[in-house]
């Protein structure tokens, strides 16, 4: 049997995602609800998808399709972040190899989340109300914590959700990103927003980078750029 690269592309990119950090946030005000991520690989845009009006879920790591869309019907279905995380962590998902990020609307003080012991260190995750941050293979154990931090820094100075997200993208680069990359820090990322009326895949924000050569720009501030044009002709 005969592939087209673009096919090929195609298989990389929705079965073998990896990702370095990532971010839920849910906008308690709004309802809306973003996710964001970045990676020293070809393309992390598939670890996580959102559900508008009810919350979001992030596999990453050795990224798990099955696991993602488990989450998500559960999820949809009223699911507890815990019971989600519960029915995940079945060995016909694998869990060790990947790390889950659950955050729901309808559950702002049980975020959840879970780092497999086969996942690369640096490895780990922090939660907040509405929050999950979360990285593997990084650079140093305080990345999570300065990437949490620009987080909630930016709920009590209340940006934009959108604002927020690419604000802890940055952050997480400029404390050291994909250790795999070293000064690059990334080769790829992608940010997310969907307000309550969305239709689940069209949010109304989705800007991603993917494919950068190792050692060439960084794809966050690559991303950043895209988000600054973005933003400019969406001042509200």
């Amino acid at each position: 049997m005969k592939f087209t690269g673009a096919f090929l592309i195609f298989l990389f990119v929705s079965f073998s995602s990896f990702a370095t950090w990532s971010i839920i946030i849910v906008d308690t005000k709004t309802g809306e609800i973003g996710i964001a991520g970045a990676s020293c690989s070809y393309n992390c845009y598939g670890i996580g998808r959102i559900i508008p009006g009810k919350g979001a879920v992030i596999v990453q790591a050795m990224s798990n399709n099955d696991a993602r869309k488990k989450g998500l019907e559960m999820l949809k279905a009223n699911a507890s972040p815990e019971q989600i995380i519960k029915a995940l962590r079945d060995p016909e998902f694998d869990p060790e190899e990947q790390q889950y990020a659950v955050v729901s609307l309808n559950y702002l003080n049980d975020s959840r989340t879970y780092t497999g012991a086969a996942t690369h260190t640096y490895h780990g995750s922090l939660t907040a109300r509405g929050v999950s941050v979360q990285g593997n293979t990084l650079t140093n154990e305080d990345e999570l914590q300065v990437i949490l931090n620009v987080v909630l820094k930016g709920q009590k100075d209340a940006l934009r959700i959108d604002e927020i997200l690419m604000l802890a993208l940055v952050a997480g680069s400029e404390a050291g990103g994909d250790k795999r990359c070293g000064q690059q820090r990334a080769t790829s990322a992608f940010i997310m927003v969907a307000k309550p009326t969305d239709k689940p895949r069209k949010p109304y924000l989705e800007l991603q980078f993917f494919g950068q050569k190792r050692g060439g720009m960084n794809a966050v501030m690559l991303l950043k750029g895209k988000y600054e044009k973005w933003k400019a002709n969406h001042p509200e």
